[in-house]
């Protein structure tokens, strides 16, 4: 009696782990770690992820930070910001790649807080222009 179950049960995981595959819609670019003071240690805000529909554009951050790290995907570039609309020329923030451990690259901002941040390609070179 118990078989009939079983076999049904089977069947119906088996049925359901082909939907459980779903193709990633928002690739991921990386995560960031934000702290209040320098050092990467004191006053953690938390973490987050940037995906690629958070790219070329200006992400206000909750909250100001002083430091941070980040594990970023190659061929992407973050800069953080100390105006609000990322109208400073921002600095750029130093990664560790994904799924590296130690050691984490620290980066401080000493003076006004960071606000925003955006993460975008690098920007091709542009041609000599021959006569």
């Amino acid at each position: 009696m118990c078989f009939p179950f079983i076999l049904f049960f089977f069947a119906l995981l088996a049925w359901t782990s082909n939907a459980a595959v779903l193709p990633r819609i928002d690739p991921y670019v990386g995560d960031l770690r934000t702290f209040s003071t320098t050092g990467c240690f004191a006053n953690n805000q938390g973490v987050g992820t940037f995906t690629e529909s958070m790219t070329g554009i200006c992400n206000l951050y909750p909250e100001q930070f002083s430091s941070i790290y980040i594990h970023i995907t190659a061929g992407w570039i973050f800069r953080a910001y100390t105006d609000q609309n990322c109208h400073d020329n921002g600095t750029i923030i130093t990664g560790t790649p994904p799924g590296a451990g130690r050691p984490i690259v620290c980066n401080n901002q000493i003076g006004p807080a960071w606000v925003a941040y955006s993460v975008r390609r690098p920007e091709s070179a542009t041609p000599a222009i021959t006569n």
